[in-house]
């Protein structure tokens, strides 16, 4: 195969299509899929995590920043959060379950949402002032920042609704997944007397926290660089004066919402005290079998198996990635399955609503009172889902 159009020649298994990287002129694999040319010989996997791979020749300075790497900080303990260490699980989770798999938990999912689910979760979607004076005064921002604020107006409006905000200094805000922290900043805006502790696995530019701080110097707000599943806040110096931890977060991926949630169960069960949280998960597609902490509440409705919550996973999905159109295209060329009578977008927005109410199902029976809340709506974001968990009195 020659790379006539300038694009990578490697074949994605799972998309079966190539991959659309540019490559180098003369060359038919782009600098990630470099390693499947026969005449490779300057990258190789790199040996922390074998998903992506590394110039030889930069070996050495990659291994110092890989994301993937495990600090030596003494608030890292490894895997301490997990149950199988995420990081070291270098497998891809590329199950994709059978079509008779699928077919086996459809009408479950269906009925699941319907008896259960439905009745359990809250439509409320809230403003915060502050965002909502920035937007209205910069009417010039795409869609896709717009889109995030109300989202973040939404959540900060939660937050001060329930009495979350931390209006102190010895109350903490930890945000886990804080990517750019744009959530934590508005937040810090709309209570700067805080404290505010953020962490994500990767570094970030143009970090907002730089901002917070640089508009308001005398901010309290640390950054760790850590993955969840490795992190004992217990350990963290900045929390010694902490009496009360509230912890956020904003499209936390897959099964780092599981590992999270661990994370501040293992932290109050060790002295620090964990008193709510507000989670907005997503990517269940990215959850794992093995992490998923509701997995009592799908055995009650038999779906807890590695067969079913692969499928469960799977249909997930189809909130997101336009399958009722493909749906459409099938009745178009006469096939009839049973998409016809689950449309795949509405089974995938319950599959999702599921997944959330056995986590909160988990949190409630450790003694936290929850709700599961479509904090907007599905045109803002199809990821519209949040967990409230407040220490129960």
């Amino acid at each position: 195969m020659i790379a006539d159009d300038g694009r990578c020649t490697y074949v994605l298994p799972k998309k079966k299509r190539r991959c659309r990287m540019l490559v180098k002129s003369g060359k038919l694999f782009c600098g990630e899929h470099a390693i499947f040319d026969v005449q490779n010989e300057d990258r190789i996997p790199c040996p922390i995590d074998t998903k992506h791979t590394v110039l030889k020749s930069e070996l050495e300075a990659h291994l110092k920043r890989c994301n993937a790497r495990i600090g030596a900080e003494e608030w890292i303990d490894p895997d301490s959060n997990a149950i199988k260490g995420e990081t070291r699980h270098n497998e891809k989770i590329d199950r994709r379950p059978s079509e008779e798999e699928i077919l086996e938990i459809v009408e479950k999912v269906w009925t699941c949402y319907e008896d259960f689910v439905q009745s359990r979760l809250v439509v409320s979607q809230k403003t915060h002032s502050l965002v909502e004076k920035f937007l209205e005064e910069n009417p010039e921002l795409g869609q896709a920042k717009r889109k995030h604020l109300v989202q973040i107006s939404s959540i900060v409006g939660h937050l001060l609704e329930n009495n979350l905000l931390p209006t102190e200094p010895s109350t903490c805000m930890f945000e886990l997944g804080a990517g750019k922290a744009q959530l934590a900043y508005w937040i810090a805006k709309a209570a700067p007397e805080g404290s505010y502790l953020l962490m994500d696995r990767s570094g970030a530019r143009n970090k907002w926290d730089n901002r917070a701080l640089s508009e308001t110097p005398e901010l309290r707000m640390k950054r760790l660089r850590c993955s969840i599943e490795h992190l004992d806040l217990r350990k963290v110096d900045w929390l010694q004066d902490a009496e009360k931890l509230f912890a956020v977060c904003k499209h936390f991926c897959g099964s780092a919402t599981d590992a999270g949630i661990r994370c501040l169960l293992n932290a109050s069960s060790k002295g620090i005290r964990f008193d709510s949280a507000l989670l907005v998960p997503c990517c269940h597609h990215k959850s794992r079998y093995d992490e998923y902490i509701g997995r009592e509440f799908l055995g009650n409705w038999q779906l807890d198996s590695l067969e079913a919550f692969s499928a469960l996973r799977y249909i997930a999905s189809f909130a997101t990635n336009g399958a009722d159109l493909r749906c459409s295209e099938a009745r178009e060329i006469g096939q009839s399955t049973w998409r016809d009578r689950y449309p795949p977008t509405e089974l995938g927005r319950r599959a999702k609503a599921i997944l959330e109410m056995g986590r909160a199902e988990w949190l409630r029976s450790v003694g936290y009172e929850t709700t599961v809340i479509e904090y907007v709506p599905a045109r803002v974001s199809p990821e519209n889902l949040l967990i409230l968990a407040k220490r129960s009195s």
